[in-house]
């Protein structure tokens, strides 16, 4: 078996069509899956005017995304999915799963530029392949940034390698432009320059090359702070309290290496409350002892692959670690792991035992079972929600959705409960309390519905939706006065958004409902001549003077000496001639 694998190994051809078929294998199904609720609504389906025309290309690069985030490649790339496959969700996964295949052979070139052995670098590439910590990268649409960002800075850093290699000015300056790419994907690629400077002291080049090369990188990042700073106002926080956010950092990246090494506890929405940090310490407990009792082949190699890892998560853990959310999405690993994957393959690992062939074999094939048993997570929407409600219930987000759908389903008695659950823990949230008080309206608990939209109202600093959805429900519910007041309100701020046709009907609905409550104090009450006199009010807001004159005259007949009631009664007098 050994020469028949060696044969195999020497044939490159067999090698990348192994390097992309298993992965595709194990990821074909993903083709066929629904978008998530989590971001793919907002930055397709509902985003399809500006994806939709080829001029909106700079709008990716003068606008943030979630007022954060400058990213302008990867909204390109949801651009071109979408002339191809408009909202179909296909195409979206498809280039997915191809970025990734992409991004599984460039590793592999990688590590034979680095001179790894062709046998390690294989196996490593194959575990990079189906590792299931990255399914969130592959499966999930957004999760693509990630990978978009490994595909340009491994790029780079094969042009950098050969540039070093060769001294041929044309590979320095495509590695400076995919260098530029790699940032304009994700922002923690402007930390990989780190990495670059490790492998020129790797590559043993003269220190002209480094100041060469720094002045550059530094060019291009200076470049792209100004332009994400027109484009971005917020910048990047140090949490309300730094040692709380220091100590976080610190478990978070013991959350990752232990999920790399021991892909356990996945979460689609994986924070330090849901999570373990115990498998992260005995997974560096076991990279440690491996590298006491094993050693390491090139201690500078495995420098470079922890360099890379640290470089490359410390961003985005540190963005979770001292955020409200406190969230660390496993898409975040898809290039770091590359890191840690380069220190392992510096291990001094006896590869011509079996027990090394047939290792890497079991690893191979557990994580690919994992992987595939996985995806179903994210087969649409339900699967999404329901694994998000297990995984991460402490998250108001999936309680909110799962409501949402059960609202689809006009099951609105099912849906509150998880409307609670979520208000009681973002209990500021206009958009919870507005969708809870249609469920309610929709049962006929008015009173409860138009207490939600009220605190909608509050909330929402007076959004004229939620003023429409409490005009609705008073209409509803009878209340046609104080639904002619959000009425007249909508009228003044955003008269837009009244629906056609809901004003003069209301207007009539109030009339006969005033009318109605006045006609029967009448018949309670028939010689309170002050009865009549609101009844003609409201004949003469309907233009009905004849019926108003006729009450004006009973009035005065029943109080003759009332001089009110002859003022009202020669106007409407007046008003007839």
């Amino acid at each position: 078996m050994s020469n028949q694998f060696t044969a195999f190994l020497e044939n490159k051809t067999k090698v990348c069509a192994s390097l992309v078929l298993i992965p595709f294998c194990i990821y074909f199904k993903s083709l066929f899956f629904d978008f998530s609720p989590m971001d793919d609504q907002w930055m397709i389906i509902k985003n399809a005017d500006v994806l939709s025309d080829w001029k909106n290309i700079e709008i990716f690069f003068t606008k943030p995304l979630v007022g954060l985030y400058y990213r302008p490649l990867f909204s390109l790339s949801l651009m071109f999915d979408f002339h191809i496959g408009k909202t179909s969700p296909f195409i979206y996964h498809l280039s997915n799963l191809a970025y990734h295949l992409l991004s599984v052979i460039l590793l592999y070139k990688l590590f034979l530029a680095l001179k790894i052995e062709i046998k390690t670098s294989f196996f490593l590439s194959l575990i990079f392949a189906v590792h299931p910590v990255l399914i969130h990268a592959v499966a999930w649409v957004p999760g693509r940034n990630d990978v978009l960002l490994a595909i340009f800075a491994l790029s780079s850093i094969l042009f950098l390698i050969k540039f070093l290699q060769e001294q041929k000015t044309q590979y320095f300056i495509i590695h400076l432009l995919l260098f530029i790419f790699t940032i304009l994907t994700k922002e923690n690629g402007i930390i990989l320059p780190l990495f670059f400077v490790g492998l020129i002291f790797y590559f043993n080049q003269q220190k002209r090359k480094l100041a060469l090369c720094i002045v550059s990188w530094f060019i291009i990042i200076l470049g792209w702070y100004l332009l994400r700073s027109l484009a971005v106002k917020s910048s990047l926080s140090f949490g309300t309290d730094i040692s709380i956010s220091l100590k976080n950092f610190l478990m978070a990246n013991l959350l990752y290496i232990g999920k790399s090494i021991i892909p356990a506890q996945l979460s689609i929405f994986p924070t330090l409350k849901n999570s373990s940090i115990v498998y992260g310490i005995f997974a560096l407990a076991i990279i440690c002892i491996a590298i006491f009792k094993i050693g390491l082949k090139n201690k500078a190699l495995a420098v470079l692959g922890v360099i890379l890892f640290f470089s490359m998560i410390s961003i985005p853990i540190w963005h979770g670690a001292s955020g409200s959310l406190g969230e660390h999405y496993e898409h975040r690993m898809y290039l770091p792991l590359i890191g840690l994957l380069l220190l392992i393959s510096q291990l001094k690992f006896n590869q011509n035992s079996p027990a090394y062939i047939y290792g890497f074999f079991l690893i191979i094939i557990g994580f690919s079972i994992k992987t595939f048993s996985r995806l179903n997570v994210y087969k649409n929407e339900y699967s999404f929600i329901d694994k998000g409600l297990e995984e991460a219930p402490e998250y108001y987000f999936f309680y909110a959705i799962k409501g949402d759908k059960l609202l689809e389903q006009q099951k609105y008695t099912s849906a509150i409960p998880y409307y609670n659950s979520a208000i009681k823990m973002q209990p500021t949230r206009p958009q919870l309390y507005s969708s809870r008080g249609y469920a309610f309206t929709e049962i006929g608990k008015m009173k409860e519905a138009i207490d939600d939209f009220s605190k909608a109202i509050e909330f929402s600093k007076n959004n004229p939706d939620m003023y429409l959805n409490r005009c609705l429900a008073y209409k509803k519910q009878g209340d046609f006065e104080n639904a002619v007041k959000d009425l007249d309100y909508l009228k003044q701020k955003s008269p837009q958004t009244i629906p056609q046709g809901l004003e003069p009907e209301l207007i009539e609905q109030l009339y006969n409902s005033l009318l109605q409550k006045i006609n029967l104090q009448i018949s309670l009450d028939s010689k309170n001549a002050l009865l009549y006199v609101r009844r003609a009010k409201i004949f003469i807001s309907k233009n009905k003077l004849y019926d108003a004159l006729k009450d004006i005259k009973y009035a005065c007949e029943l109080e003759p000496k009332n001089p009110t009631f002859q003022i009202y009664l020669n106007q409407i007098n007046s008003r007839i001639k």
